[in-house]
């Protein structure tokens, strides 16, 4: 079985969850693992398609910046697990299809209704008891790394070559701002 899109929760996956926030109460530091960015590479890389699917629009312009679809859940849309039809509609694919990744209880929905679920080894264990697999590492510690070797070993994806990710690295806005 083939993979096609990939759904990512950000805060608590890809960071471990703290921010910063000024007198006004807005977030202004997260802090990110840039492994993890080259293992959403990787997957794209290798055909797979990849969203994010968070609470924060402060996320909103780091996926910009990388290219990568983002979509908020909040307002209209806080149950995480009403954009498996939107995005069946968009991508043109089945929820077989769809895997997700998530670290807390705003993803138990969207876990409860896909088969292809993970989480973090630190999220709550109602959501280790619903998810296909637990991945070791916590939020923010590479999750998206070993989450992209286990779709390799367990062949949901074949390996992306060298060439494909540096070629999608210079697409990116942030690889042009380092330039």
């Amino acid at each position: 079985m083939k993979l096609k899109l990939l759904i990512l929760d950000i805060d608590g996956v890809m960071t471990n969850g703290q921010k910063i926030y000024d007198q006004k109460h807005n977030t202004i530091y997260k802090s990110f693992q840039d492994k993890d960015f080259t293992a959403i590479k990787r997957f794209i890389a290798s055909g797979l398609k990849v969203v994010f699917l968070s609470g924060d629009k402060w996320n909103k312009g780091m996926a910009e910046k990388r290219r990568i679809d983002f979509y908020l859940s909040r307002g209209k849309y806080s149950d995480k697990s009403e954009y498996i039809e939107i995005f069946e509609k968009k991508y043109s694919i089945k929820k077989r299809d769809m895997a997700y990744v998530g670290d807390d209880l705003f993803d138990l929905t969207i876990i409860n209704k896909l088969k292809h679920t993970f989480c973090t080894s630190d999220s709550p264990i109602i959501l280790k008891e619903k998810c296909l697999h637990v991945l070791k590492a916590k939020g923010g510690e590479n999750v998206i790394v070993e989450l992209y070797e286990f779709f390799l070993k367990k062949k949901f994806i074949q390996d992306s070559s060298l060439k494909e990710l540096y070629d999608l690295d210079i697409q990116e806005v942030t690889s042009k701002e380092m330039s």
